[in-house]
Formats: structure tokens, C-alpha cells, sequence
């Protein structure tokens, strides 16, 4: 049996989260200028902003209440990394998070004795992180061409590595088991 108030707690983290992701992919949307790039990061943003209601709906469906969190994933990213300035490192970024996203998000489903309510909501968004990893991936495989497919994979390593590192941190404080 899972500890609902830790459970309460990693909730509010992904919450905190995806509404930090949004908000990130929305000042990048206000600032390029490529029609296409400006629609595919307002739907992602919008949809991130989105994953964020769901997770509160979750956790006063649970009981609980949504509070302020700090310390997402993001700003452990800016701590281990550097705050990503450009279009691409900010890209390359999401693309290394939305995986592990994915992931991590496959494994609480399959925990055993997750709330049905969590299961419905991990399932949800599952389906929206693939839409994510698309069209993520294919414009870094547009920057490959453009601006050499070393530095993208230079990049992303260095990205991975860093995400490693935090991964492994929230496994350890939020007691989940770790899993590259």
C-alpha cells in the first residue's frame, strides 16, 4: 500500500511541472517566428498547461489540495545544467525531459497499488507525450541538418547525463524505484 500524503507530494511535483513546462514553451511561442514552430509549441504548451489542471483535478479527487512548488524538474535542470537561452537548447532539453517523462510515467502506471483515479491519469497524458517526442524529434533532426548532427548529439548526451543525475535524486526522495 502506497503512502497517499508522499503520493499527494509527487503529484503536486509533476503538477508544478508540467504547468513550469508550459509556461517555458509559451515565452518560446511569443518569441520565434516560424508559423509552424509558433503552432507546434502553443499546442505543446497549451497541452503542458493542461497535464497541470489534470494532475490538480487528481489530487483533490484523492483528498488532497495543490500547493506551491518551487523545485520542479526545471529548475532542478537550470541548477545541474545552465538556464537553456536558445530555441534549440531548450528543445533538446524538452525532448531529453519528455522522455523521461514517458518512462517515469509508463513505470507509475505499472506501480503496484497506484489509485485508479492516478492510473486514468497517467494513461491520458501518456497518449500526449508520444504527440510530444514527435515533433520534438523531428526538429531536431531538422537542427542535425542545419547545424551538424555532432553538436545535436553532443548536446542531447550532455542533456541525458544531467537528467541521470536528477532522475535518480526524485527516486530517492520520492521513494520510487530507479530506473534509467
Amino acid at each position: 500500500m502506497l503512502d497517499i500524503d508522499r503520493e499527494l507530494e509527487l503529484l503536486n511535483f509533476y503538477r508544478a511541472s508540467e504547468l513550469h513546462g508550459g509556461l517555458i514553451l509559451a515565452q518560446l511561442a511569443r518569441r520565434v517566428r516560424d508559423s509552424r514552430l509558433v503552432l507546434a509549441l502553443t499546442r505543446h504548451a497549451a497541452e503542458e498547461v493542461v497535464h497541470a489542471q489534470c494532475w490538480t483535478e487528481t489530487i483533490i479527487a484523492l483528498g488532497g489540495a495543490p500547493r506551491p512548488v518551487r523545485d520542479t524538474y526545471q529548475s532542478r535542470y537550470a541548477r545541474a545544467l545552465r538556464a537553456p537561452m536558445s530555441l534549440f537548447h531548450v528543445l533538446a532539453l524538452t525532448q531529453v525531459f519528455e522522455r523521461r517523462v514517458f518512462r517515469h510515467f509508463t513505470l507509475h502506471l505499472r506501480r503496484p497499488g497506484t489509485h485508479p483515479a492516478i492510473c486514468a491519469t497517467l494513461r491520458r497524458l501518456l497518449d500526449e507525450e508520444r504527440d510530444h517526442l514527435s515533433w520534438v524529434k523531428t526538429w531536431l533532426e531538422e537542427q542535425e541538418k542545419l547545424r551538424g548532427r555532432e553538436l545535436v548529439i553532443r548536446t542531447m548526451r550532455e542533456f541525458s547525463e544531467a537528467d541521470e543525475a536528477i532522475y535518480a535524486e526524485l527516486c530517492d526522495e520520492y521513494g520510487f524505484a530507479h530506473a534509467a
